[in-house]
């Protein structure tokens, strides 16, 4: 660090006989603490069964320590995006060397579940990320116990991301910008130890709750995933909720001039769908993005 002091990022290793490596990381950036929550939840659950386990389990439950401190995206005092900084410098400055290091750890991992939370504005349902064409990832994220799972194009700033580091990552996120949701920390703790049993590192006996509870989410490409936008400045008064059934037309909010609740906008749904994300952060501009929908899609 600056001062010349050292931030520790932990690793939890959970270890019984041979068997694969999952590598579980969690908290790259620091106003994500649905993920940060889940990985606790997962390691309390592991610390009862090490000798029962048939593999390996690292997880990383907060890798960026100092930013989840502020409840911040950014690594402070080098204000940057720890998420766009990958696979990092060895000789770097602080939040470069944490990167290096944590992609050289991670590498070996047969498979590698990232742990985020919602973006800061908006409160999404639970979800699973995957590359486009990666089936075996996506038929795995199935047993993730989320609403979706999101089989995605690369973006251009994709390749700096820790996903973009190892072949077949799942990242799994939901619920609110920066806060806990109640019921989305445990569908997800529960959908990473279904996950385990799936890849029979957590033995059935071992599971804290029946598969047959978990949900069976359908699984999307980026041309059923629709972002709907605001046409009008204002405040966005949302009346839709995270995996709301809508068909066309329903009404998914409104904007509204905030000196004078004047109506400037009623947004509608342009096609029949799941809410997959409802904007919380009321403040809009033109072409801000207030939800995000997918259509409806055989499961």
């Amino acid at each position: 660090m600056p001062a010349g002091d050292s931030v520790q990022v932990i690793r939890r290793r959970f270890s019984g006989s041979e068997g694969p490596r999952v590598a579980i990381v969690a908290g790259i950036r620091g106003d994500t603490p649905e993920g940060m929550r889940v990985a606790h939840q997962v390691c309390g659950v592991l610390e009862g069964c090490h000798e029962a386990l048939l593999g390996t389990v690292d997880v990383y439950p907060c890798v960026n320590p100092l930013a989840a401190h502020r409840a911040t995206r950014n690594w402070p005092f080098f204000d940057q995006d720890l998420n766009r900084l990958f696979p990092g410098r060895p000789n770097g400055h602080a939040p470069d060397v944490v990167a290096h290091a944590l992609t050289e750890d991670v590498r070996g991992a047969d498979v590698v579940i990232e742990l985020r939370g919602a973006h800061p504005s908006f409160a999404e349902a639970p979800q699973a990320h995957v590359r486009r064409g990666d089936t075996h990832a996506a038929e795995l994220a199935k047993s993730a116990n989320v609403n979706v799972v999101w089989a995605r194009d690369p973006s251009i700033a994709s390749g700096a991301t820790f996903a973009a580091q190892f072949p077949g990552v799942i990242s799994l996120e939901g619920g609110t910008g920066n806060r806990l949701t109640p019921g989305v920390g445990r569908a997800l703790g529960e959908g990473i130890l279904n996950l385990l049993n799936v890849l029979k590192v957590l033995p059935d006996k071992e599971l804290p709750f029946h598969w047959a509870t978990l949900q069976r989410p359908m699984v999307v490409e980026d041309t059923q995933v629709h972002r709907i936008r605001a046409a009008r400045s204002g405040f966005f008064l949302p009346e839709a909720s995270p995996w709301d059934d809508v068909a066309v037309g329903d009404v998914l909010g409104q904007v509204v001039d905030p000196s004078t609740g004047a109506l400037q906008e009623t947004v509608l749904a342009p096609l029949p769908g799941k809410v997959l994300a409802v904007r919380e952060q009321p403040v809009v501009f033109s072409g801000s993005m207030v939800i995000r929908m997918v259509e409806h899609v055989d499961v």
